[in-house]
């Protein structure tokens, strides 16, 4: 609370200048009818009046004069005016303590520590959202700035934050050196700085003595009730969490084996680390997206009891709800995901749990409910770049195609060609499609025995729709997408039928592809019986009489839907 040069509170002068505002013309009033006088207060004559009446008069004239300049400049200074308040940036305003946490420098002798410098920086993070009146530039955004040559103030006015965390590690054998500072990202000068020269064991209470530092250096306090202690990493063995941080370095979609048997050494090192069991589950779960659509009920099998796990071990964890939710839906069990989701969300509103949230919403149909928490995710914080090729689904799905085409122009490489091919699918335009087709890499992808021979016979519907059934029919050659572009070249060519027999034979295992089924391109698809008995099949009827239709259909009473 603010309080006033007297020490009085804030709203004291407020309540003083209403109540001036209130009792001055009643003051008027009297000071106009009564007069004060040697025999007490008397009402005002008319007439008949002495010259030292008069005169009294006179000045209780210039004492009402003068209370109402005092009584008016009070006012004016209190009462906001169109001219005297600037229209300012809403970026440029910065109402509270705010702060990016940046990836700490590697400075260790070989160079090959940058994925600890970056899980101490991640753990920090997390941990300083837990502080009560800071708020905290989201992981994407601040760690967008890795490598970059940015200066600080830069860096805070594209984030909107008044104060930088920054840092570095130095690494050798079992000693580790870690350097933080805290900057004003208003005039670029230090709050505070430290060196700490430690044992590795000790790295969890370095992490702790960091945070509680940036706090009180921003005037804030650790934590509400319960949650004052500090959690790091979520375990207490240095070894757990080096692995555990050594498999975060890999791609999601990189080296899954290895991201494997990472966490599961962690896991055995801390049986407890509910952040490795969530991680692993995760893990487990995304190599469904390179095996045969008909593995895919296996994987998500192996991963729901280890993602239960997580969750058990720590259930006030947004990650691995969110990521249980995840895994719910790939599974096709819908209603529990949404139930998972909004506990995650209830946990922590993060652009995490938001986008994971968004993209179920979309492959469920819900386009414009994925398109409002989309929105709401962007509220929490501006990010360089948009959500890629998932989010693009929802544009298409709302027939925006400028909006799609926006997103294709800040990807790159393959994601931005084939992003445009769908696009110009959709558009019906062969020029467009054509010219992604024969932008696509020339080798290495087995999708290549599809689109090139159709390429060559593109502008014959009989001869192209040939090719796509023998290759479907081709048993011995198989891509992670086949059924999925097989389906969208049948649809383009007319034959819905075959579009949704194809389709179905994926669809009915896995959900990464459902995005497809919203394409304004599979409006005659979406017609077909078939259509209605696949959407019941998978669970999503189901979901929509719970949570609310798919854009592109409704309910006929209570025992009946229709799709378009």
């Amino acid at each position: 609370m603010v309080n006033t040069p007297l020490n009085l509170p804030e709203w004291f002068e407020t309540v003083v200048v209403l109540l001036l505002a209130i009792g001055f013309p009643i003051a008027i009033l009297f000071a106009w009818a009564f007069e004060l006088t040697p025999d007490g207060i008397r009402a005002t004559q008319s007439d008949g009046a002495t010259a030292g009446q008069s005169g009294d008069r006179k000045l209780d004239y210039a004492l009402i004069g003068a209370l109402l300049f005092v009584a008016a400049a009070t006012l004016w200074g209190k009462i906001p005016t169109a001219i005297d308040v600037p229209a300012l940036n809403e970026k440029e305003i910065v109402q509270e303590q705010s702060i990016a946490v940046l990836p700490f420098a590697d400075m260790s002798p070989n160079g090959d520590q940058q994925y600890f410098g970056d899980g101490i920086a991640e753990e920090l993070l997390n941990e300083l959202t837990r502080l009560d009146g800071l708020r905290v530039a989201g992981r994407t955004s601040s760690f967008s700035y890795k490598n970059r040559d940015d200066d600080i103030l830069t860096i805070a006015k594209a984030l909107n934050v008044n104060s930088i965390l920054e840092g570095s590690i130095r690494k050798d054998g079992n000693r580790i050196r870690v350097t933080a500072q805290l900057i004003n990202a208003v005039d670029g000068y230090h709050y505070w700085s430290e060196t700490y020269d430690r044992e590795l064991t000790d790295i969890f209470a370095i992490q702790e003595e960091i945070a509680s530092a940036v706090a009180g250096a921003l005037g804030v306090r650790l934590g509400v009730g319960d949650v004052n202690s500090f959690r790091g990493a979520g375990t207490r063995n240095v070894e757990a969490y080096e692995i555990y941080l050594q498999g975060l370095q890999a791609s999601v979609f990189g080296d899954l084996d290895e991201r494997i048997r990472a966490f599961e050494r962690a896991i055995e090192l801390d049986p407890s680390y509910a952040a490795a069991w969530a991680a692993l589950g995760l893990t487990i779960g995304a190599t469904m997206w390179i095996a045969p659509p008909e593995e895919a009920p296996t994987i998500l099998d192996r991963a729901i009891p280890i993602l239960l796990k997580a969750v058990e071990l720590d259930p006030d964890s947004a990650y691995a709800n969110t990521l249980l939710a995840t895994v719910n839906y790939a599974r096709m069990d819908w209603v529990r995901s949404e139930e998972f989701y909004l506990t995650a969300l209830s946990l922590r509103t993060d652009r995490n749990t938001l986008s994971n949230y968004a993209n179920m919403l979309m492959r469920a149909g819900r386009s414009t409910s994925a398109q409002n928490t989309f929105r709401k995710h962007d509220a929490i914080e501006s990010v360089p770049g948009r959500a890629g090729e998932l989010r693009a689904n929802v544009e298409l799905a709302r027939e925006r195609y400028a909006e799609a085409k926006e997103i294709a122009n800040q990807l790159s490489g393959f994601q931005r060609v084939s992003l445009n091919y769908l696009i110009a699918l959709n558009e019906h335009d062969p020029v467009a499609i054509k010219a992604a087709i024969s932008a696509f890499p020339k080798s290495g992808t087995a999708s290549l025995a599809l689109y090139l021979p159709v390429l060559r016979d593109f502008d014959s519907t009989e001869k192209a729709l040939s090719i796509i059934k023998a290759v479907y029919a081709d048993t011995d050659t198989h891509w992670p997408s086949k059924y999925h572009d097989i389906s969208l070249l049948a649809a383009y060519y007319g034959d819905a039928a075959f579009s949704l027999q194809v389709m179905s034979e994926e669809a009915r295992f896995t959900t990464v592809r459902f995005g497809a089924l919203w394409y304004p391109m599979l409006r005659e698809v979406r017609m077909l019986p078939g259509f209605k008995k696949l959407v019941v099949d998978v669970n999503l009827v189901e979901y929509w009489r719970t949570h609310g239709w798919a854009d592109h259909c409704r309910p006929l009473g209570d025992n009946d839907f229709t799709c378009n």
